[in-house]
């Protein structure tokens, strides 16, 4: 006589113990890394997202931003249902503390002198061949001023090795936030006036690897920026 039918529904898999889950964490932080970087953002800012419907959920996208703290890139991946690899400032990747979160998040660094940008090039095109979002602030540093930087080539540079479609992102209300570089010069530094502030991360149309031009984004960049009411609702 068989110990049991072969109608009768299979026992449940046995759900995986608290050490086994922590091993795993251990060895592949990543996922609790992407899911604790929202809860902060959503922590520290009332963050409105427009647009973000444009940018793709699957496949090779190009990102741009202004940059006005060093929160922006989280900012900007808390408004998405993908990851994002971020093309960062070699000193500031290789900064204690930084480092970490940045290596785990599998950021490309990149610098100014023509080796480091050759091997960025190389790396960005290859995570675009693999369909990866990539991520870059074409200013290519903080704003000082609260006022966009010219932009610097890089993102013409990538576009000839890859010629993706550019998804243009304007934030707002991150000037004066935690890590912006508004009271850099006072006693408390990159520390906030206050939380919870509004900010608004407003995405464009997206534009064609062909009609990708610096003077062209900057310009697309500065009117989304300029047309976010950080009042609405």
């Amino acid at each position: 006589m068989p110990l049991s039918s072969p109608d009768q529904p299979p026992s449940p898999a046995k759900k995986p113990s608290l050490f086994s889950r922590l091993f795993g964490l251990l060895k592949n932080p990543e996922p609790f890394y992407y899911h604790a970087s929202k809860i902060l953002v959503r922590a520290l800012y009332r963050v409105r997202y427009e647009g973000f419907e444009h940018i793709p959920q699957t496949g090779p996208a190009i990102i741009i931003s202004n940059h006005v703290s060093y929160m922006d890139g989280l900012v900007i991946n808390t408004g998405l249902n993908r990851r994002i690899r971020y093309v960062i400032y070699e000193k500031i990747y290789r900064q204690p503390g930084v480092h970490y979160f940045m290596k785990l998040n599998r950021a490309i660094p990149i610098d100014s002198n023509r080796e480091a940008v050759a091997v960025a090039l190389e790396k960005i095109k290859e995570a675009l061949e693999n369909g990866e979002c990539i991520c870059l602030f074409p200013e290519g540093k903080l704003t000082l001023t609260g006022n966009m930087n010219r932009f610097r080539f890089g993102i013409e540079w990538i576009l000839e090795k890859y010629p993706a479609t550019v998804y243009p992102v304007a934030l707002k209300g991150l000037w004066g936030s935690i890590m912006s570089k508004k009271y850099s010069g006072s006693r408390f530094g990159m520390f906030p006036r206050s939380f919870r502030r509004r900010v608004v991360a407003k995405c464009g149309e997206p534009i064609p690897a062909d009609s990708a031009r610096i003077s062209h984004l900057q310009k697309i960049i500065m009117e989304l920026k300029n047309s976010i009411d950080l009042a609405g609702s």
